[in-house]
């Protein structure tokens, strides 16, 4: 099937909640506010209290058609549970569908708690990431060697974000995602993150800044392709604050990852922090950020890493990027993910590259990041 000569390793697919995982798992005292998926005008429709987008159609994950026409693109909001892939709900259809894809296990997110990091209500919250946290658990139990989840974390109280944190890391669950910005006031530099970042290395748990897992809505303008071709940038910021205010130097165990913002953006990032950091710090204040003798590149280098469907550019630009930075990713299976044919689609962004490298960034990179229990090579 597949042009590649070894197993993939996904560093970003997703599950799609079951109709029934809040109504069955939330705590008694919020069961009647519990998000839940229910007949719309035009199929299904996620309804969840306090988010951004209120009722959110589920056509974007309705995609078993992929696998009849794959070059079908057009999809909407609108759309049916039961076009939803087996294999987003149910873990024996899921690793039957590894076995096709050519991919060995793979690092598992939430879909429709994407949204849910807007919502207000703090306890609200905490509860359906615990029961969203607990299905997860259990749907990667089938198959722990294969499955890695990645737990949704509510960063807004540092202390009950440690306290999930280290409940999930119990759980066997891999890594952590909290929302890709804070509160404008108290940025992921703020001193009262720094227990998280301790508990998530000391735990080695990886923090995910995943793509529209934001405080507020990801539209920036009235174009949908400007907003979605630009929508890298809030976790561009993010990441390079933490960079210049020192977060991993007073963290050095701290591992962050962007996710579905393919790979990229730190090309120019990276020369122009280097650069400024070098100019400017006569006006813009002197940086006490960075250990002496380091330079904002190095500490991405040592620290962060970008996952990619589709991204050609990282490739070629490996050397700059970090070869051992960049990772791929299904995004299985949303509309715009690089599946099914997953092998054949990456080998053909691999055109020219050595085969140690197409092996390190297939499927070495995501291992070393999350320390998983496999074997990097062929």
């Amino acid at each position: 099937m597949a042009e590649l000569p070894f197993k993939l390793v996904s560093a970003d697919s997703h599950i799609v909640e079951p109709p029934d995982l809040w109504t069955q798992r939330m705590e008694a005292r919020f069961l009647d506010r519990a998000p839940r998926i229910v007949p719309g005008e035009r199929g299904q429709e996620f309804v969840c209290e306090g988010i951004l987008i209120p009722r959110k159609g589920i056509g974007l994950m309705a995609t078993a058609k992929k696998y009849s026409d794959p070059d079908d693109l057009y999809f909407s909001m609108d759309g049916d549970w039961k076009d939803v892939p087996q294999g987003a709900y149910d873990p024996k259809a899921r690793l039957a569908e590894l076995d096709r894809e050519g991919i060995e296990a793979e690092i598992i997110y939430t879909s429709l708690g994407l949204n849910m990091y807007s919502m207000d209500d703090r306890e609200f919250q905490q509860a359906c990431f615990r029961a969203f946290n607990d299905w997860l658990a259990d749907f990667c139990s089938a198959a722990p060697s294969r499955l890695f989840g990645v737990a949704m974390i509510p960063p807004r109280d540092p202390d009950s974000a440690v306290r999930e944190l280290e409940r999930c890391a119990g759980l066997g669950l891999r890594g952590a995602m909290i929302s890709i910005d804070d509160e404008e006031e108290r940025g992921y530099n703020h001193p009262d993150y720094g227990k998280l970042w301790s508990a998530a290395a000391a735990h080695d748990m990886p923090i995910s800044l995943h793509v529209a897992a934001s405080t507020e809505t990801f539209r920036r303008t009235t174009n949908a392709f400007v907003d979605f071709s630009l929508g890298f940038t809030p976790t561009m910021y993010t990441i390079a604050g933490m960079i210049l205010d020192g977060v991993f130097d007073r963290h050095p165990r701290l591992k962050v990852i962007s996710v579905e913002n393919d790979a990229a953006w730190p090309l120019s990032m990276l020369e122009r922090m280097d650069d400024r950091f070098k100019r400017d710090q006569g006006w813009a204040g002197q940086s006490d950020g960075l250990e002496p003798g380091k330079v904002p590149s190095k500490v991405f280098h040592e620290h962060v890493a970008c996952s990619f469907m589709r991204d050609r550019t990282a490739i070629v630009n490996r050397d700059i990027i970090g070869d051992r930075n960049i990772m791929w990713g299904s995004d299985y299976p949303h509309f715009d993910g690089g599946w099914p044919n997953s092998a054949d689609l990456l080998a053909e962004q691999f055109e020219g590259v050595p085969l140690d490298d197409q092996i390190r960034i297939g499927r070495a990179n995501a291992i070393d990041f999350y320390e998983l229990p496999l074997a990097r090579g062929l």
